[in-house]
């Protein structure tokens, strides 16, 4: 009976201490973490507590935490998968130590002070999925070991101040889902490996220093949902194979050099939601099918070269934003655009301008688009705002870029738009350097122009 007992015993402790085991942290993973820390300049993580217990502290929301899988296949203990660290002003730079973490399959750093380079030794993970350094300081160009991490399927780079040419070994990246590089210094063409990058669904390149042309060989990618290619450097005309890409609801293309080219093919896109063609060198007539993408909700064709009037079929659009700015369009204003969302007719040739005065979200500030002169538009001859509310604004290449410092006055209580009609300020029409009141609807205008 003693022995039984005993027996027993003895195989509730060894429950209990495995149980335990299981649920802590591997030696070599806590002291990678202290490692980290102290490279990020990261100061609360609290090491007296164990980082995957039930308890843990180190889980302090969606923005603030450290995950652990503590039942991996053929393995012992727990191990950290996942680090998300968004804002929290973090000022160090990017740990090479994080490779000692093997199970690693996310990191986060979105929004900090970081600088400093990407560590190569990056290129060996095996596990990792997900890497975001949005919106950081870090600046060098992109080391090619990451081109080694088969796993990944997102890699998000956007608003740094990375330089050099994109990597042919990112080609490698077989199950690559999402590449964002916006807004840094990135120079030379896109590589032809990246023609092999079928799995892609989301590539986003605007606001860098490339060169060359859009390459063909997006027509690869038919999985693509979104692609933004807005102020990139890159030269057109678009390519006409941009045909195959029929999943794409979110198309933003600006700001290309090179010749002029007729309205790109797109009418087998039928699930598109957003369609932006800036300043692309576009000729001819605005598209009839344009008006059968019964899922449009925005559409920007500003600053092309498109003449004729507006397509009957239009009327039938849904939209909530629709810039034409900047072109040669002629005729009347169909009466169905006087109850739509915002939309910009502003320096075209249009005729009866006059019937819009009285409905402040169409604008038509000028029907001559080699002037700044009034036209038809009787009721706004009289209109003026003071210049050096703005001083003097060039039209560049992004209004991203060259707006959003300047109007950043207007704009700075944007919970309270109309606290800004109250004090009667002006705005520029579309960064062309006329001025017009500020109305709800041109603030609303510019809070999505600036955040495309």
């Amino acid at each position: 009976m003693f022995f039984i007992r005993l027996l027993l015993a003895s195989a509730v402790t060894f429950c209990f201490t495995s149980f335990v085991l299981a649920t802590v942290l591997v030696d070599d993973e806590i002291q990678a973490l202290r490692d980290i820390a102290k490279t990020l300049g990261k100061t609360d993580w609290n090491f007296n507590e164990d980082p995957c217990s039930a308890q843990s502290v180190w889980v302090k929301n969606l923005d603030n935490a450290v995950n652990c899988n503590c039942s991996i296949p053929n393995t012992t203990g727990c191990h950290v998968v996942s680090i998300v660290l968004k804002a929290q002003n973090l000022p160090g730079t990017l740990p090479p130590e994080l490779v000692n973490l093997p199970y690693l399959e996310e990191i986060d750093l979105t929004r900090n002070y970081l600088n400093g380079t990407i560590p190569p030794k990056w290129g060996s993970f095996t596990r990792l999925v997900n890497i975001s350094l949005l919106g950081n300081r870090l600046t060098g160009s992109i080391p090619k070991e990451l081109g080694n991490i088969s796993t990944l399927k997102s890699l998000t780079l956007e608003f740094n101040m990375l330089s050099g040419s994109l990597p042919k070994e990112l080609g490698n990246l077989i199950n690559i889902e999402r590449l964002h590089f916006t807004s840094n210094y990135f120079t030379g063409e896109i590589p032809e490996t990246f023609a092999g990058l079928t799995t892609m669904k989301d590539f986003r390149i605007g606001e860098n220093n490339f060169s060359g042309k859009i390459p063909d060989f997006i027509q690869n990618w038919t999985n693509l949902d979104k692609l933004v290619i807005q102020a990139s450097g890159l030269n057109g005309p678009i390519p006409l194979h941009i045909a195959f890409l029929e999943n794409l609801s979110d198309l933003r293309i600006s700001d290309l050099r090179g010749p002029e080219a007729k309205f790109p093919p797109l009418q087998n896109m039928t699930k598109m939601k957003t369609l932006i063609l800036r300043s692309c060198n576009i000729t001819g007539q605005l598209p009839e099918y344009l008006g059968k993408m019964n899922k449009l909700t925005t559409l920007d064709l500003s600053f092309n070269k498109l003449t004729g009037g507006i397509p009957s079929s239009y009327v039938g659009l849904d939209i909530n934003f629709m810039y034409l700015t900047g072109n040669l369009l002629s005729g009347p204003v169909p009466h169905w655009m006087l109850n739509r969302g915002s939309i910009d007719l502003s320096y075209n040739n249009f005729a009866n301008g006059s019937l819009i005065c009285e409905h402040q979200s169409l604008n038509l500030f000028t029907t001559s688009s080699k002037g700044s002169d009034t036209g038809n538009i009787s009721c706004l001859r009289s209109s003026s705002c003071p210049k050096m509310l703005m001083g003097g604004l060039e039209h560049g290449p992004s209004l991203s870029k060259t707006c959003g410092n300047m109007l950043s006055g207007l704009l700075e209580d944007v919970h309270r738009p109309h606290s800004l009609l109250r004090h009667g300020l002006c705005m520029c029409s579309m960064c062309s350097g006329s001025y017009q009141a500020v109305t709800k609807e041109s603030l609303d205008f510019l809070m999505f122009r600036l955040a495309v």
